[in-house]
């Protein structure tokens, strides 16, 4: 009930009714608020630093870059716009721009290495170019000092130096600790250039006396939040948004499966320089007075990490909700109290310990509350019935229908094609299965589908799906033209962590994928589609790592299933993939499918007369054979899944449906276990 509320207040027109709402209020604010300048300045720190939030968010939230460094964009944005503003005849709104440009221009500095032309042994063609430029400047200043724009040799000569060792410097191929401590070393050297500067006030620092009000601060910045919001959403639910992620979770694995990284990091630094020195812009024309000690403090970055953590890491609601909690302590109750930077420091450890995934982490475990918590709460309440009976002496043939262990087990075809094209009769037989193989399911009652598919595939780790609900639209890569498929998954995720830590004590290095957008695969989506329609009971996938072999999977399966009977549940589970794996090449009248051979056809039809006989010796001896030559499904990993799922104990099997998907083998069976 509360995720059905939850989910319709920020779903669908509702949702989109109340963000209008919102939109319409805040526009409105200033006129109804006329006077009551203190609540407008609320609003445009909360607008600002919500865009701070945003850039540090996209960095390290989505790009894995955790940076101490991004004062460096603040403090370069607001100088640039004050150099502008004193030095030009421009006036403070046309010197706005050259903000975000410094920041912009400083990023792509930082950037240029990690180009592939730059690399290694070219790097020093760059560096010749520069240090020619600089001599030749030198040479300039000597004949025309007036072109100094330094003001002194001393800060024109660490400056120069500065640039030319920063354009060489391969920051973003760092990771980690390296990188945030090198972002913040970044940083504090062009602060001490900008102390010794006497073109800037040295430490004293530059006036922006402007006759801007705050309704236009506050419109303006409202706009810059509205076009950060919306500029990193597009991102984000593009294609470079999943790419995005990938690197954040697994950069090898992501440079392996095709991920241009370095365009990939260089588009959210550039992001990230240009509206943190556009907010730092706004943020200096309302303070007036920029000095460099203030404006290259690393409390920059402690203030954009609260936002975002605070608000929730990896979203992108998170920093505009930050920035409300980190204005409410900051501006109020540190105002209030006088102890600015220790109520701030206590309101961390407090968030820390109660809402460790942030504002956003609670939102998401109320919107999927209701599924996870009825199977717990189901389970609960079914062991609790079996004590009162053993107590009572009454039959326990009930709670014997309610232990733990695995009820039901299925081998289910990994081809979207059936999910893609009902109507399609060359693969009625195989949606006729589906239909039975649901409705066994159902009579099972599982309280957890355990279930691994062939085309998720991951290349290092072994990885479980741990977002509570991932939900979304998927186009598949090889058979886009018939339209896409929508999903709406919930993912047991206490089982996911358990199997995690259990699958890393038996040596398998895993890692728990929990984040927005990531790709989900054809065959769990057509699979759950056909088998659990209406999400009723909660799933656990595992991804099919292509450098596990045949045992490690089975393993893996067995894994899984202990942990899920170590909670107390009932189990079924799937193994998504096909039989025989050619498909035809040439394109086909899709109502005329068939086997593309009848060597294949002959292969299939002996592996599946082995398993409803229940031969697993005999299968298992068959397999490698019926693998070379019919290659066949990534080597079956997906039996061998059902394998350590049910311990071996595979029981004669029922073949409810075989057919062909495109020239391949596909088949629905259900297995007895016991």
């Amino acid at each position: 009930m509360i995720a059905r509320i939850v989910n319709r207040l920020l779903s669908g027109w509702i949702g989109g009714g109340l963000l209008g709402v919102l939109v319409l209020v805040l526009l409105l604010l200033p006129v109804v608020l006329e006077g009551q300048s203190y609540w407008l300045h609320l609003l445009f720190t909360v607008f600002l630093f919500a865009v701070f939030g945003h850039a540090w968010n996209l960095l390290a939230g989505y790009g894995g870059l955790l940076s101490f460094g991004n004062q460096v964009f603040v403090g370069l944005g607001g100088f640039a716009l004050a150099l502008v503003f004193y030095y030009s005849p421009l006036d403070v709104w046309s010197s706005l721009p050259f903000a975000g440009l410094a920041g912009l221009l400083f990023a792509w500095l930082l950037a240029i290495p990690l180009s592939e032309r730059l690399a290694g042994r070219n790097l020093w063609k760059p560096i010749v170019i520069a240090v020619a430029l600089w001599i030749a400047y030198e040479v300039l200043v000597f004949y025309v000092p007036a072109a100094d724009v330094f003001g002194s040799s001393y800060v024109r000569r660490v400056s120069i130096l500065l640039l030319i060792f920063l354009g060489a410097l391969p920051l973003l191929r760092l990771q980690g600790a390296y990188f945030a401590i090198a972002t913040w070393l970044v940083a504090e050297s062009v602060a001490t250039v900008f102390n010794e500067w006497q073109v800037v006030g040295a430490g004293g620092g530059m006036q922006i006396k402007s006759d801007v009000t705050l309704r236009q601060l506050y419109y303006v910045s409202f706009a810059l939040l509205v076009i950060a919001t919306l500029v990193i959403w597009r991102l984000l639910r593009s294609r470079y948004g999943l790419a995005l992620t990938a690197v954040r979770d697994d950069e090898e694995a992501a440079r392996t499966v095709g991920v241009d990284i370095r365009r990939m990091k260089t588009v959210v630094f550039l992001l990230a320089g240009l509206f943190t020195g556009l907010a730092a812009g706004l943020y200096y024309m309302d303070a007036v007075i920029i000095t460099p000690p203030a404006a290259f403090t690393i409390s920059w970055s402690a203030y954009f990490v609260f936002v975002v953590v605070a608000g929730g890491m990896g979203t992108v609601a998170g920093p505009i909700i930050g920035a409300v909690i980190f204005v409410i302590i900051d501006r109020l109750l540190a105002g209030y109290t006088g102890k600015g930077l220790l109520v701030l420091g206590l309101a961390s450890i407090v968030l820390m310990f109660v809402m460790p995934r942030g504002v956003m982490g609670i939102v998401n475990w109320l919107r999927h509350l209701g599924p996870d918590e009825t199977a717990q709460t189901r389970q609960r309440w079914k062991h609790f019935g079996q004590v009162l009976l053993g107590v009572g002496g009454r039959s326990n043939s009930r709670a014997l229908d309610t232990q733990p262990g695995v009820v039901a087990a299925f081998l289910v075809p990994g081809s979207p094609l059936p999910a893609l094209v009902r109507d399609n009769p060359a693969w009625k037989p195989l949606i006729d299965g589906y239909e039975s193989a649901r409705k066994a399911l159902a009579a099972a009652k599982p309280d957890v589908i355990v279930l691994y598919s062939t085309q998720w595939l991951a290349v290092l780790d072994q990885l479980w799906q741990g977002r509570p609900r991932i939900a979304g639209q998927h186009v598949d890569e090889n058979w886009h033209e018939y339209g896409a498929m929508r999903y709406d998954l919930r993912i047991d995720t206490n089982l996911a962590r358990a199997c995690v830590a259990a699958a890393a004590e038996a040596g398998i290095k895993s890692r728990l994928v929990d984040y927005d957008s990531f790709p989900i695969d054809s065959g769990t989506i057509a699979a759950m589609g056909f088998l659990n329609p209406h999400k009723d009971v909660p799933v656990l996938i595992a991804a099919n790592n292509v450098y596990h072999d045949f045992d490690t999977t089975r393993r893996l399966g067995e894994i899984a299933v202990e942990q899920a009977i170590a909670q107390g549940k009932r189990v079924a589970v799937i193994g998504v993939g096909g039989l025989s794996g050619a498909i035809f090449r040439e394109e086909i009248d899709i109502a005329q499918d068939h086997i593309a051979s009848a060597t294949d056809d002959t292969w299939n039809l002996d592996i599946l007369r082995l398993m409803e006989a229940g031969k697993t010796e005999e299968l298992l001896a068959e397999l490698p054979q019926f693998v070379r030559e019919a290659r066949a499904d990534f080597g079956m990993k997906h039996l061998a899944w059902l394998l350590g799922a049910t311990s071996g104990r595979l029981g004669p099997a029922k073949v409810l449906a075989y057919g062909a998907t495109y020239g391949a083998g596909a088949a629905v069976v259900q297995f007895s276990v016991g």
